[in-house]
């Protein structure tokens, strides 16, 4: 308790609450309180709460907009700091610009972490920048779309850790600020490094190329805005997808339709689509996400997880992999 008083007393009074409601600020609308809450309001704020954790051994967590997130019903026994550090530049141009603004071939973007993936991707195609569209719409903010390595067309290779340049961490084993470069985080489908070594990305730098017709850019992004909207739910409170896709050699050994890899298609073929355990239900449109029908507990979205996940091994002999993270005692 008296390290909690210290941690008030650094970060600012009035700007720490004691058992915020955790709820609030998650897509799915579940889980219990923060024993400390903090909105750090941009990086040097975020760099100050993570220090003062760090220092006086406090467990933290970071919540950035509150996607693939699961709170447990008991909450968080520590300081919960909402990462709300929004910010994005041109940092660099590459090309020669001439009387008429033209002749640009690739920039350089900064962005802290707590900035919208949507806002970073609004600014891109506003710059005339081609790289990032495929973020319009995409919830979440950065320093969590780097930690998962979001995208939206695996196969076309829409990752945002692609067009990563550098990124600055903190490391609360050391409680220092390092700076990065792309190989260091060993991007793959849904993974980055960072979320083995606990780093909390501060702010970072992608490479994007100038569009030769941002028109059409925008076209492309507001299709696929549209066909998310159509193959997803939409308007529910929903974490996103629950389980990341299952492997190309999984697909193949099941011959899956069109070797499809989609975790959507193996829930929903394993006749659970529909399925509900009191106030959760994996949804009727895409069976990959499991939505908060009023009044759900974190416990009830576990159920359904080891529901899918025991059905899967049983029948397929697949370990489905959870895309969400879980904050709390679970």
């Amino acid at each position: 308790m008296e390290d909690f008083t210290k941690i008030k007393n650094i970060l600012g009074p009035l700007r720490v609450f004691e058992n915020e409601p955790l709820y609030k600020y998650t897509y799915f609308k579940i889980g219990g309180s923060a024993r400390l809450f903090f909105e750090a309001k941009n990086v040097e704020d975020l760099k100050l709460a993570l220090e003062t954790a760090t220092e006086h051994k406090i467990p933290f967590v970071v919540l950035g907009g509150g996607a693939n997130v699961l709170v447990s019903d008991q909450g968080f026994e520590g300081l919960v700091i909402r990462n709300r550090a929004e910010g994005v530049k041109l940092v660099g141009i590459k090309g020669t610009i001439n009387k008429i603004g033209k002749g640009i071939k690739s920039a350089l973007v900064w962005t802290a972490s707590g900035t919208l993936m949507n806002q970073l991707g609004r600014f891109t195609m506003d710059q005339g920048l081609e790289g990032l569209e495929f973020l319009l719409s995409i919830p979440g903010t950065v320093g969590g779309g780097i930690k998962i390595n979001s995208h939206f067309e695996v196969e076309k290779g829409e990752f945002l850790g692609n067009r990563l340049v550098s990124a600055a961490l903190f490391d609360s084993k050391t409680g220092q600020v390092k700076n990065v470069d792309h190989e260091y985080f060993n991007f793959a489908y849904d993974h980055s490094k960072i979320q083995k070594t606990g780093e909390v990305v501060l702010e970072a730098v992608f490479r994007l190329d100038n569009s030769p017709d941002p028109g059409a850019l925008w076209q492309k992004a507001m299709d696929n805005v549209k066909r998310r909207n159509e193959e997803q739910p939409v308007g529910v409170a929903c974490s996103g997808c629950t389980f990341r896709n299952i492997s190309v050699q999984c697909a193949k050994r099941l011959k899956t339709p069109n070797l499809t890899t989609s975790a959507g298609y193996i829930i929903e073929s394993l006749g659970l689509k529909g399925t509900k355990i009191d106030g959760v239900q994996i949804s009727t449109h895409h069976a990959n996400f499991i939505i908060n029908t009023g009044g759900a507990k974190a416990s009830d979205v576990i159920q359904l997880i080891k529901l899918i996940k025991e059905k899967a091994k049983r029948t397929y002999n697949l370990d489905l992999k959870e895309e969400i993270f879980y904050v709390g005692n679970f």
